[in-house]
């Protein structure tokens, strides 16, 4: 998702991937140059550049996005990233005093479309003074959900047989599978 974003949002700005937009996943950061202001990596990536600098001075904002995933490295960031927001805004505001350079504050900008805004925002432990929260209204369609009711053997070929029923007997409208890796949803695709 992150080299897919990165190449999204550089054609949208008419750059090439690799000058101010770029992408670093887990073993590849060549398109990251001294030119770049707008980095997408993994929350793998980000997490290991915490370990290298934890008040990430190199960066004034950050974006979280699909919060409402809750793995392992999302959970974690959401707990240091709020605790570098902090660092950040007191070093900006001691740093003139001292005489000392300051990355200044950092912003810090989760999105998701599906979190529980009210419980986050209410967290004392994240967030000392509760953050603002934009909520940005969108279309909304009507969702027919279709599962089967016991597992099936093999996963890929039961979303085919239901995906051909759907499309057979129901009205036009999209269908969206999940399924549980790259190799899964391109093969099904190939079948469809």
């Amino acid at each position: 998702a992150a080299i897919a974003m990165a190449q999204r949002v550089a054609h949208e700005l008419n750059t090439p991937v690799g000058g101010t937009v770029a992408y670093q996943v887990r073993y590849d950061s060549s398109s990251v140059g001294k030119d770049c202001r707008i980095k997408f990596m993994t929350d793998g990536v980000l997490l290991r550049e915490v370990g290298q600098d934890l008040l990430l001075q190199k960066y004034s904002a950050i974006v979280l996005d699909e919060a409402h995933e809750r793995g392992v490295n999302t959970d974690l960031l959401l707990g240091l990233l709020s605790r570098v927001v902090q660092l950040r805004a007191r070093a900006a505001e001691s740093a003139p005093a001292a005489g000392a350079p300051s990355a200044g504050p950092l912003k810090l900008i989760i999105m998701s479309a599906t979190l529980e805004v009210e419980a986050l925002k209410a967290n004392a432990a994240l967030f000392p003074s509760p953050p603002p929260v934009l909520s940005v209204a969108a279309r909304q369609y009507p969702v027919t959900v279709h599962f089967s009711k016991k597992t099936p053997d093999d996963h890929v070929d039961a979303a085919f047989s239901k995906v051909g029923r759907i499309h057979c007997r129901l009205p036009p409208g999209a269908i969206l599978v999940f399924l549980t890796g790259q190799k899964e949803i391109e093969h099904l695709c190939a079948r469809l």
